[in-house]
């Protein structure tokens, strides 16, 4: 229509499609905190906006630490939202999706359909995060209030085979995915701190908020027999003090450095040698992605998760617990540095960009709303 000279009837079409295809999307959030459900529901925003669609964020408490593309609003966890204002509500975390179990109407016909993403596997995780009595009802509260949504999404093909196992229908997989601009640097002193030590020892690093969850303390065991290395922590948490004690305890103190909380940790990881990753039990870990973009040889526990979603040939994995084996793959890892980068980086421009995950949402979206489920095609 266009090379024929009828501009005015192409810039029309061009509306239609937009009107057709345009969407209005809600996130559901506790927090604005600088974490990783809500970093994952940010990226989401940044790409909606890209693509034309109109985000909207709803959070519960007054803790604001990430910017968002889009406007932004503090509810009231009793009061509900419009949700015929919405063609997509997608919630992240445990409040969001109890909030949606209440207040999505039951009699009242809504045309919104509604999405939630699961960041973790709660039967293995909630025990780390609560007292035993405390993570039981947290486990089977859940699981209650995700049966209100048309769709639950998940991060690797393991949490979607516990989900299912519950009894748990509309099931999908769809990785996380960053853009990580690793040339922005790093404060001054903090980069002082770490030439200093990287002038005497191989850099093991990790970026996390720390929990015992995160194994971090099996770090700790390996550099007594590696005296060769020194090892970077970025993040603050609840296990971090005891972390430092065992660090003292064990003679090894001079080769830690704690770094605290910091903004965009990736842009810590080109300092390092070796990323590790030591978890009991994770979601899909935002610092493997700022890792592999970083071309940084990884190191992982070998547990279903990290099998499920990290390639063997982009990385190396021991047996979790054990620090001999831990200390091999450490030792594997920065020797095979040249080729693990190539291929971790290669794995994360294929499936790990920001755009990548938000075309498989908005490909998960269209197919809900056209036919009421879904099914998310390979990754």
């Amino acid at each position: 229509i266009y090379s024929q000279g009828n501009e005015r009837y192409f810039h029309l079409i061009i509306s239609v499609i937009k009107i057709l295809f345009f969407m209005k999307i809600a996130m559901i959030l506790p927090s604005l905190a600088n974490k990783g459900p809500i970093l994952v529901a940010r990226d989401l925003c940044i790409e909606y906006k890209k693509m034309g669609h109109e985000c909207s964020v709803f959070y519960f408490d007054d803790i604001v630490e990430v910017e968002l593309p889009c406007p932004s609003k503090r509810i009231s966890f009793w009061r509900p939202i419009d949700w015929n204002a919405f063609d997509i509500v997608h919630s992240h975390m445990y409040r969001s999706d109890a909030y949606v179990f209440f207040h999505k109407p039951i009699l009242r016909k809504c045309r919104t359909k509604f999405i939630t993403t699961l960041h973790q596997h709660i039967a293995e995780q909630m025990p780390f995060d609560f007292p035993a009595a405390k993570a039981s009802f947290v486990i089977h509260t859940w699981l209650l209030f995700l049966r209100r949504f048309d769709v639950l999404v998940t991060l690797s093909e393991y949490h979607k085979a516990y989900y299912q196992k519950c009894g748990l229908r509309n099931v999908e997989v769809i990785y996380n995915g960053r853009d990580v601009n690793c040339d922005t640097d790093i404060e001054d002193s903090d980069r002082q701190a770490i030439m200093n030590l990287k002038q005497k020892y191989r850099i093991i690093g990790g970026v996390a908020y720390i929990t015992k969850r995160k194994g971090y303390a099996q770090l700790i065991d390996a550099l007594k027999k590696l005296p060769r290395y020194a090892l970077i922590l970025v993040g603050d948490g609840p296990h971090l003090s005891e972390l430092q004690q065992q660090a003292r305890q064990n003679g090894v103190d001079g080769r830690c450095l704690w770094l605290g909380n910091r903004k965009e940790g990736g842009r810590y990881m080109k300092y390092f040698d070796v990323y590790a990753l030591c978890s009991y039990t994770e979601g899909y870990p935002l610092a493997f992605i700022e890792a592999a973009a970083a071309k940084l040889p990884v190191v992982c526990s070998d547990i279903p998760v990290f099998k499920s979603i990290i390639p063997e040939e982009c990385s190396c994995f021991f047996r979790l617990g054990n620090i001999d084996s831990l200390c091999d793959a450490l030792i594997c890892a920065d020797k095979r540095a040249d080729v693990l980068s190539e291929k971790v980086y290669a794995y994360y421009l294929h499936y790990l960009v920001r755009g990548k995950m938000a075309e498989n949402y908005m490909a998960l979206y269209s197919r809900v709303l056209n036919t009421g489920s879904a099914s998310v095609e390979k990754k």
